[in-house]
C-alpha cells in the first residue's frame, strides 16, 4: 500500500512494548532487601514473643544479634572462632575449585562424546541420587579428621550441577552456525573452542554460582559428621550445649561465606560474559 502523498510504501511496523513492571519490581533494589529483612525479622521476633518453643531453643534476633556482634569481636582478636572460620573457608574455596575444574571436564565429555552421554551419565546420575551424607564416614576413614576429607565431601556435592549445565550450554549452540564452521574446515576443537564454549559461558557459571553454595553445603555437612575444627564443628558443640544463639550466628557466618563467593563467581561472570544479557540470579544487578 502507498500513501496518497509521497507514493512511498506504508509499511506496517509492529509497535515494540516494553516489559511491564508490577509494584514490587519498582522498588529499588537496596530499598526491597532492607525490606524483606526486615519482615523475617519481625516474624522471627513475633515467634520467639510467642513462645511457641522455648527461649532457649529458639533465641530472638535481639540475642542472636549480640552474639554475631561477641563473635565478630572474636574474630577480630583472632579467636577460635577466626581460627574456625578460616579452616571452614579454605574448605569450601578449594572444594568448589575442585568441584568447577572435575564438573567442567565431565561436562565436556557428557557433552561432546555419544560415550559420555551413553554411558557416563547414568552412573553420573545414579551417584548422585545417593545421599552424600553416607559418605561422609567414608572420606573420614580414607583421608582422616584433617581438611582433605571436608574438600572432597564439598567436592561431591557441588560438582555434579557443574556437569549439567556445561552439558546443557555445549548442546545449546546454534546448530546452523556448527555447520556452518564444519562446511569450513573447522576441526571439532576448532568448533569447541570457537564456538561452543564461548556459547556455553552462561551456562557454565550458572553451573558455578549453584556449585559455590553446594561447596559451603558440603565442607559443613563433612564438619558435622566428621569432626574437624571448622564452624560445623562448632555448630555442633553449640546446638549439644543448647546455645541456639551462638548456632544462629555461627549460621549467620556460613551464609556470608557463601554469599561472597557466589558474588565473586558473579563478579567473574560479568567480566568475562559481558555481552551476555542480565542474569537474575546476579547479586549485584539493579
Amino acid at each position: 500500500m502507498q500513501t496518497a502523498e509521497t507514493g512511498t510504501p506504508d509499511l506496517d511496523i509492529p509497535v515494540v512494548y516494553e516489559e511491564e513492571e508490577s509494584l514490587l519490581d519498582r522498588i529499588p533494589r537496596p530499598l526491597a532487601i532492607i525490606a524483606l529483612g526486615l519482615l523475617g525479622l519481625g516474624i522471627w521476633q513475633l515467634l520467639a514473643g510467642l513462645e511457641l518453643v522455648s527461649r532457649i531453643l529458639l533465641p530472638g534476633p535481639a540475642e542472636t544479634f549480640d552474639e554475631i556482634v561477641s563473635s565478630a569481636q572474636g574474630i577480630l582478636s583472632f579467636d577460635h572462632v577466626a581460627e574456625a572460620l578460616w579452616i571452614t573457608t579454605q574448605e569450601v574455596i578449594l572444594g568448589f575449585l575442585a568441584a568447577g575444574a572435575l564438573g567442567f571436564a565431565l561436562g565436556v565429555i557428557v557433552g561432546e562424546t555419544k560415550f559420555g552421554q551413553r554411558a557416563v551419565m547414568p552412573y553420573l546420575v545414579g551417584f548422585n541420587a545417593v545421599p552424600k551424607v553416607a559418605f561422609a564416614p567414608v572420606f573420614v576413614a580414607w583421608l582422616g579428621f584433617g581438611v582433605n576429607s571436608k574438600i572432597v565431601m564439598a567436592l561431591f556435592i557441588a560438582f555434579f550441577p557443574v556437569i549439567v549445565d556445561t552439558a546443557a550450554g555445549l548442546a545449546a549452540a546454534d546448530r546452523d552456525t556448527v555447520m556452518l564452521f564444519r562446511s569450513m574446515g573447522a576441526s571439532r576443537w576448532q568448533t569447541l573452542r570457537k564456538l561452543k564454549l564461548p556459547a556455553a559461558l552462561p551456562f557454565i557459571f550458572a553451573g558455578l554460582k549453584t556449585a559455590a553454595v553446594f561447596s559451603v553445603v558440603g565442607a559443613v555437612v563433612g564438619e558435622y559428621l566428621g569432626g574437624g575444627s571448622g564452624l560445623g564443628e562448632l555448630v555442633r558443640l553449640s546446638a549439644q550445649q543448647l546455645r541456639m544463639d551462638r548456632v544462629f550466628a555461627l549460621i549467620f557466618y556460613l551464609s556470608l561465606i557463601g554469599l561472597a563467593l557466589f558474588g565473586l563467581v558473579g563478579w567473574i561472570e560479568r567480566k568475562i560474559v559481558f555481552w551476555h544479557r542480565s542474569d537474575p540470579t546476579d547479586l549485584a544487578a539493579t
